[in-house]
């Protein structure tokens, strides 16, 4: 008793083979036929056969051609609703398709849930529908060739179901997109201000300005990866079911970031720290005439002594302005930390907002092709 399941892509008819299988249910010869041609080609082989059924939307001119396929056979055919566990409106989308390929209502219909096939005590509908399929009477249920089919004409899929489903998808797209780049600009700038929070202790290490843009980069790097896969599982969710088409490639990555280039920060004060030298240097000659030079003098060092407090008002001035330069330095790379981090960020925030609108146009697109009347 070989069986045949024949359906389109959004109706997954290998997964309702292999949980058919993986169940234990139906231990003979399973064929699957995705096309019209598939179908003719393998309903010889067969006795029995099962047209699944997407349960996202109305069924529409390929679920023509297959069924016409099959009672052309002359197989038992059961009409099956595939995946209703992902799909709450699969009743009404159901109903409209028997009306469409079964009006005289002479066909079974079953709802199954493939992912539930192998979990025990759930109600998946796959056991009654391998019951079904063993235990039918011959010459039960064969379908009529639908007069779509037989007069070749192109039949138009009841418009309002698609334009609501379309709807659904879109709004759930846009929701999807909206909340990934909140959260994506939400989780950079709370990185961002974990870093600023260490430029005051990493500034006084070397290799400071090596460091900060690696560390950049690495962030930048590792958000917009977690971006991107948030928006591949928003696109797989707003086209899960619907047929046609492989994954299209991501959307490019837009022209420029809005990122400003800050220079690094130079030395400088050489001038300053002359004078300061110059001064220190007086104060230190003016301190030893007025107060150390007598004392000196009175314990014998005379000009040696001027000279030592000489001297010592170089050293005392070269400590100042060794302090204000590693002050100043200090205060050079907080300021430039600064602009570079603010920089990064707010390129990154183009770069994640630029994405998301190139992501909805092309996601917005791809729902809208696989929603069309013919479903290509």
């Amino acid at each position: 008793m070989t069986l045949l399941i024949a359906g389109t892509a959004g109706a997954d008819p290998a997964g309702l083979a292999a949980a058919l299988a993986a169940a234990g249910l139906w231990e003979e010869e399973i064929l699957v036929a995705g096309s019209p041609a598939d179908a003719a080609s393998q309903a010889t082989r067969a006795r029995t056969a099962v047209l699944a059924i997407d349960s996202s939307m109305p069924a529409c001119e390929e679920e023509d051609l297959l069924l016409a396929e099959l009672a052309a056979a002359g197989l038992p055919t059961a009409l099956v609703a595939c995946r209703v566990d992902a799909f709450p409106a699969w009743p009404k989308a159901l109903a409209e398709t028997r009306r469409r390929l079964d009006p005289q209502r002479g066909l079974p219909v079953f709802a199954t849930s493939a992912a539930l096939a192998s979990a025990s005590g759930s109600a998946s509908g796959v056991p009654e529908l391998a019951r079904w399929c063993r235990d039918r009477a011959d010459g039960e249920a064969v379908p009529r060739t639908p007069a779509r089919a037989e007069s070749g004409q192109r039949a138009q899929p009841p418009s309002e179901s698609v334009a609501l489903i379309r709807a659904d998808r879109l709004a759930g797209l846009r929701a999807g997109i909206v909340a990934s780049r909140a959260e994506a600009i939400e989780s950079l700038r709370a990185a961002t201000s974990d870093v600023h929070r260490c430029v005051p202790d990493a500034s006084a290490a070397p290799g400071f300005t090596d460091w900060l843009p690696s560390l950049l980069d690495a962030l930048e790097h590792r958000v917009m990866d977690h971006f991107a896969q948030r928006l591949d599982q928003v696109r797989a969710a707003a086209v899960g079911g619907l047929a046609g088409g492989s994954s299209p490639p991501s959307p490019p990555e837009p022209f420029g970031n809005g990122m400003r280039v800050v220079p690094r920060p130079q030395g400088g004060r050489r001038t300053e720290d002359v004078m300061v030298l110059l001064l220190g240097a007086s104060m230190g000659f003016g301190i030893g005439r007025m107060v150390i030079a007598p004392t000196l003098q009175w314990a014998g060092l005379g000009i040696a002594g001027t000279v030592l407090t000489l001297l010592g008002g170089v050293a005392l001035a070269a400590w100042v302005v060794s302090v204000r330069r590693a002050s100043a330095d200090h205060a050079r790379l907080e300021r430039w930390a600064a602009e570079v981090i603010a920089s990064r960020r707010l390129g990154m925030e183009h770069r994640i907002g630029t994405r998301a609108g190139a992501a909805e146009a092309q996601f917005t697109r791809e729902v809208w092709n696989r929603t069309r009347p013919a479903r290509v």
